[in-house]
């Protein structure tokens, strides 16, 4: 038959087409023109515009509007037939909506061999027509779907079957891999013999992902499901069990078996039955509501366990019940723990009210939750009447409170209220608290903040111990260390007057010698003492204080312009055991500077005081020659008193030349080291 002649007159020129009129006019699957090709004179945006552009099958490199196919097969730009079409004419358009179907189409002879393929079915494979056809389609699935689809494509080739579908992954010529969907079906002749294969197939990589992403989550969460930590089942309206998993099996002692036999409230214990059936009843099946319960149930074995029960429901679209989720958990531990602190807390209570000390508790807010006797009797009065010893913090927040010194505490600055506010233990304050009847009370406050397991404050309890005996005895020491303190003041300046006076009186050289080292030395005790007596405590005293009086009172024994500095100082405190011992040794390191480091009366002598990792040094360094501690030990008993009074507080005497003499008292403070 001749081919079928297509003219487009358009403004641009006249393109003919010609096409075989009949099927045979199809070379490898797609439709041949009989010329060159569409040479349509459109643009590329014009044909996009119109349905897309279409390459030449002969790859001319030309493109081919729908618009114009359509003229060619009398159709007008908005699809509709301008004239009937012929049989020829149904071919082609046949043939074209093969080659550009969105499945991949081929045809195969009985040994797989492909005879025709659409542009979809070499996109899907990522190979050319030219690869594809005469090539077997096994060659492209995967080794391990090969067999099966090979077996069917056999049962169809026998006649044994019309048909197949199959899923398998197919080799892209890139090495990737994707799933298709297959559906093969056989074109027999009248006699049934197979002439050839239709299969059409699609890309399903996508849902096959989706799918199997989609099983896995399924599985996880049924495996989740089944190995939860906890109990999960699920109930019908009537609360038998329908499902469970294997911890409900575990907390009951039942076998899955025979829990499916079974209600939920066939395993309660008959004394809490009753209440989560009606809950049950009324919250999951009738309002679709959930409801959460502690109650016992009793295992198969008869123990009885506490159990804590949420309970949900899940209802269809129109709201109506579908089942009932239970979930729950062995709660033994946590009852008995519970039960165990009430019991300690109702012990504790019970102490409390025996102590002798003050006791009360509050809750975060402030609010009293706890008082005893002891509390009632400091503040010298009870919280208001009917307040059942809680729900008031207006009780100790009511106190008139003073610090030691007199000033007055407001209730957020009381140890009590810094302990709420701050969540931390302000133990160990001194407050004073005026009663209502006008007499004062000295105490001392131990407020601590109590914490739940989630170190959350919940309350704080504090203890008042009154120290008003302690603080009577404490002022008659102090007024008798006070008076013995100044009768020592008193002896020790006499004495100091009594050898001055000695000094001056003597004719002899040598006693006046004598007897001005021996008024020094009990001017420095004299000067430690007063030091002690104004420390203000009975154990230990200020380490500047105590060199500032020292070497005061040994510059005014000395005669013409000698300055004593004091270049460095610790700032702690030392026992009152050091300070005789401590005193000596300074004034006679303090004399010998004078008399041997300064030039003519004139000089200056540095002093220092620290504090290192094994104990204290205390240096004394002058600007004149130095001298050797051997030889001047001869020489001078007050080196030899140094030496002795060092060895008496643990430590060491020695002396260097940098330049000048430096000599260094290394000792331990044994009273502070305790």
């Amino acid at each position: 038959m001749a081919g079928l002649q297509f003219a487009a007159g358009q403004s641009t020129g006249t393109v003919r087409h010609s096409y075989p009129a009949t099927p045979p006019g199809m070379q490898g699957g797609f439709l041949t023109p009989t010329h060159g090709c569409f040479a349509s004179q459109g643009t590329k945006s014009e044909l996009r515009s119109l349905g897309g552009p279409r390459g030449c099958p002969r790859r001319c490199g030309r493109y081919h509007s729908a618009t114009a196919m359509a003229h060619s097969i009398g159709m007008d730009r908005f699809g509709m037939a301008a004239i009937t079409p012929t049989r020829d004419e149904l071919a082609q358009r046949l043939a074209v909506t093969y080659e550009h179907a969105i499945v991949g189409i081929a045809e195969i002879d009985a040994q797989g061999r492909r005879m025709s393929v659409n542009a979809t079915a070499c996109a899907l494979t990522g190979r050319s027509r030219e690869e594809l056809l005469g090539g077997s389609v096994f060659d492209v699935t995967h080794p391990e779907d090969r067999d099966e689809d090979f077996r069917q494509y056999q049962r169809l080739v026998a006649g044994e079957i019309d048909r197949y579908s199959i899923e398998k992954r197919i080799l892209r010529k890139d090495a990737t891999v994707i799933w298709a969907s297959v559906m093969c079906s056989a074109v027999r002749d009248a006699g049934g013999k197979l002439l050839y294969a239709v299969r059409i197939f699609q890309d399903i990589t996508e849902n096959k992902r989706a799918a199997d992403a989609l099983a896995e989550s399924e599985q996880r969460l049924a495996a989740t499901y089944e190995h939860a930590g906890i109990a999960i089942s699920e109930v019908d309206a009537q609360g038998r069990l329908v499902r469970v998993n294997e911890t409900t099996c575990a907390i009951t002692g039942y076998s899955r078996e025979e829990l499916l036999k079974l209600t939920v409230f066939d395993v309660t214990h008959p004394d809490d039955r009753a209440a989560d059936h009606e809950s049950f009843d009324r919250k999951t099946v009738d309002a679709g509501q959930g409801y959460a319960v502690e109650k016992r149930l009793i295992r198969k074995d008869g123990r009885i366990i506490w159990v804590s029960v949420t309970s949900s429901t899940v209802c269809d679209w129109a709201g109506r019940f579908r089942y009932g989720i239970r979930v729950m958990r062995d709660i033994t531990s946590q009852r008995r723990a519970r039960e165990a602190l009430a019991a300690s807390e109702r012990r504790f209570r019970e102490l409390l009210e025996t102590l002798p000390a003050a006791v009360y508790t509050t809750d975060a807010a402030g609010h009293v939750t706890f008082y005893n006797q002891a509390a009632v009797e400091l503040a010298g009065c009870a919280p208001a009447a009917g307040s059942d010893k809680t729900g008031s913090d207006a009780w100790w927040r009511g106190w008139r409170l003073y610090r030691p010194d007199g000033t007055a505490l407001v209730p957020d600055e009381s140890p009590m209220g810094l302990a709420l506010k701050q969540n931390r233990p302000v133990p160990g304050t001194e407050v004073l608290l005026e009663r209502p009847d006008g007499t004062r009370v000295p105490f001392i406050a131990y407020p601590t903040p109590l914490r739940d397991e989630t170190d959350e404050l919940i309350g704080a309890v504090n203890m008042l111990v009154d120290i008003s005996a302690r603080k009577q005895a404490e002022a008659n020491q102090k007024m008798l260390l006070d008076e013995l303190n100044h009768r020592v003041k008193n002896n020790m300046q006499m004495l100091h007057a009594l050898l001055r006076a000695a000094q001056r009186e003597t004719q002899s050289a040598e006693a006046r010698t004598v007897l001005a080292d021996a008024s020094h030395r009990v001017g420095a005790m004299a000067a430690a003492q007063q030091v002690l007596y104004e420390a203000g405590t009975p154990i230990t005293y200020r380490a500047r204080d105590f060199l500032e009086g020292v070497c005061a009172t040994a510059r005014q024994a000395f005669t013409g312009n000698i300055a004593i500095d004091i270049a460095e100082c610790a700032p702690e405190h030392l026992s009152n055991d050091t300070a005789m011992p401590l005193a000596l040794i300074l004034n006679e390191l303090l004399t010998n500077a004078a008399k041997h480091g300064t030039n003519a009366g004139e000089g200056a002598i540095r002093v220092a005081l620290t504090k290192g990792i094994e104990g204290f040094e205390l240096t004394v360094e002058d600007d004149g020659p130095g001298f050797d501690l051997g030889e001047g030990s001869r020489r001078s008993s007050g080196l030899g008193l140094v030496s002795g009074l060092a060895r008496q507080l643990s430590g060491a005497f020695r002396v260097e030349r940098a330049p000048g003499a430096r000599c260094r008292v290394q000792f331990v403070d044994r009273g502070t080291a305790h």
